[in-house]
């Protein structure tokens, strides 16, 4: 058996070398472009067929064979290592695209929520205020309806107050006629019955005519009403109260 040179372990080892990066090559290829495939696969051919020498081209001319294997694996390796490259390069650009893409997707949902409920706030809000500007002006009315109920109108006059008071006051203070003594001896003379005119002028002043009460205030015609020995005055209007006196 004749013995290796040195020459020929080193073309052997070239040669496996180049064996190694094509088979490594192909499998890279399956995840790879078909463009890019295609060119990868065959510069594995090339380095396949570099790897392939026959024994008596080894003998022959070993550092050409050598030679041959070492370019055709250098050349795959780096075309093999520049396409992986790549290809990742390609894959984790696109994976971050679409996770911003994702994120873009997201925010933009979250925007047209929030422009949703800011949308709902504000036509909460104005309703509100609609309603709280129709209580308000409700609660005006009630308050104006319930002060001219209880309290005369104004620019009402006051004096036919004074002047019924007054007529009520001096009819209730009339004396009742009195005979003054006299020195002369008293004759024996038949008396009549003394005549009442305070409660005649009382009951006059008392029933007055409705257009002599209509002069008066609405708290004036309560008085006449407390002072006639009237009840449930206290609650009637100015027209009622007129009622009631006459």
């Amino acid at each position: 058996m004749a013995k290796t040179t040195k020459a020929e372990r080193k073309a052997l080892d070239a040669m496996e070398t180049a064996a190694d990066a094509a088979k490594q090559a192909r499998k890279a290829a399956k995840a790879l472009p078909d463009k890019t495939a295609r060119k990868i696969r065959d510069l594995a051919d090339d380095a396949r067929e570099a790897a392939d020498a026959s024994k008596r081209s080894l003998r022959k001319d070993p550092a050409k064979i050598a030679k041959r294997a070492v370019r055709a694996a250098d050349r795959l390796i780096a075309a093999t290592t520049k396409a992986v490259a790549k290809a990742e390069q390609k894959a984790r650009l696109r994976a971050e695209a679409d996770r911003a893409a994702a994120e873009a997707e997201r925010v933009a949902a979250e925007a047209a929520r929030q422009a949703a409920e800011a949308k709902a706030l504000k036509k909460a809000a104005a309703k509100a205020a609609k309603a709280a500007e129709r209580a308000d002006r409700e609660a005006a009315q009630a308050r104006t309806a319930l002060e001219e109920q209880i309290a005369a109108p104004d620019g009402e006059p006051e004096t036919g107050a004074v002047s019924g008071a007054a007529s009520t006051s001096e009819a209730a203070e009339t004396p009742v006629a009195v005979r003054k003594p006299t020195s002369r001896p008293a004759v024996a003379k038949p008396r009549s019955a003394p005549k009442r005119p305070a409660a005649t002028t009382r009951t006059r002043s008392t029933a007055a005519a409705p257009s002599d009460l209509s002069s008066l205030t609405v708290s004036a015609l309560r008085d006449r009403a407390r002072a006639a020995g009237k009840t449930g005055y206290s609650r009637l209007t100015k027209v009622q109260l007129i009622a009631l006196l006459s």
